[in-house]
């Protein structure tokens, strides 16, 4: 019995260490396109704002204010939930750790 508890531990050990490389390089991979989304559609929702400039003070002014803040809490939510799902910093506080830690 205690075989065989042992053998199954060294399996999943095994397991883990075979997959801690395709983790680490999927972790990595998805922080990254999470940082580039977030950075595109932030320069996209900035685009829009600039564009419908023109509408402050019509009556279509609300109707743009309200898309924009809507598509800035959606870019925010979803790059904030997939960094907790991924156990992800922002790319910010990763090189501020990273500073801290050389000097």
């Amino acid at each position: 019995m205690a075989d065989r508890e042992s053998r199954s531990s060294m399996m999943s050990q095994s397991y883990a260490d075979l997959t801690t490389p395709w983790r680490t390089g999927m972790k990595e991979m998805v922080a990254r396109y999470v940082d580039t989304i977030e950075k595109l559609a932030k320069g996209a929702l900035d685009f829009q704002e600039r564009a419908t400039a023109w509408a402050k003070g019509t009556p279509w002014a609300p109707l743009f204010e309200t898309q924009h803040t809507m598509a800035s809490r959606f870019v925010e939510s979803w790059a904030s939930l997939t960094r907790k799902l991924w156990d992800i910093e922002k790319e910010e506080h990763a090189h501020r750790r990273a500073e801290r830690a050389e000097g």
